[in-house]
């Protein structure tokens, strides 16, 4: 599952991902984990949010199943940390209280599930393992769009002026005549983008900028 930006750029290579479970309720846990194993994932448990943050590791992709209600942190607080800390997270989250509200919300802040107690197990079972596939996707997309930051921190102030305006669509001619410049000024500091960017052609550069939602 590797991707590339551009020609020439790194390969971002397969990390395998996390499976957390996060839930107040050690049965619960325990019943989830031998779930999860039972399928050949293995999980590991938190009996509290702060627990999951004394363990997590933001530089991998990772699949949490979350209660809502906890003490001290309930799971849509550490939703929203995790949201800060790692957006490339997929959460799942189980609980014997929710309601539609509650479910909408979760979801709008980019929850991939929601599932209420007892659940199916079977149910649960395909969402972790869809979470998964959708944690490595994000975890991949990610990582290339802090690639592309990286790169675009390169470039000098004009030439980040340059490729601003060759991200809105717009011409060497009109660049120029907007920046007050000469086309062949233009196709200069375009030629130097590429090259720092690392890539097939400026126009792929502006693709990934594009594709991976990354502010110039």
């Amino acid at each position: 599952m590797n991707q590339r930006v551009g020609k020439d750029s790194q390969l971002v290579d397969r990390i395998e991902p996390l499976v957390y479970i996060v839930d107040d309720d050690p049965e619960l846990c325990e019943s989830v984990a031998w779930l999860l194993d039972s399928a050949g994932i293995e999980g590991t448990i938190c009996h509290s949010a702060q627990e999951l943050l004394d363990v997590f590791d933001a530089h991998r992709p990772a699949c949490i199943v979350l209660d809502v209600r906890m003490p001290a942190m309930s799971g849509i607080r550490l939703q929203e940390r995790l949201n800060e800390l790692a957006p490339h997270v997929v959460i799942i989250f189980v609980s014997a209280h929710g309601d539609i509200r509650m479910s909408v919300d979760t979801m709008k802040a980019g929850a991939q599930d929601f599932l209420e107690k007892p659940y199916d197990p079977q149910k649960l079972l395909d969402a972790v393992q869809l979470g998964i596939e959708s944690a490595e996707q994000r975890f991949i997309g990610q990582s290339l769009a802090d690639e592309i930051v990286r790169k675009i921190g390169l470039l000098t102030p004009r030439e980040r002026e340059v490729l601003q305006l060759v991200v809105e669509g717009l011409p060497s001619q009109t660049i120029g005549r907007r920046l007050g410049m000469s086309v062949k000024t233009v196709d200069v500091h375009r030629t130097r983008i590429k090259s720092k960017a690392d890539a097939d052609s400026i126009g792929t550069f502006v693709r990934d900028i594009l594709r991976y939602g990354v502010d110039v």
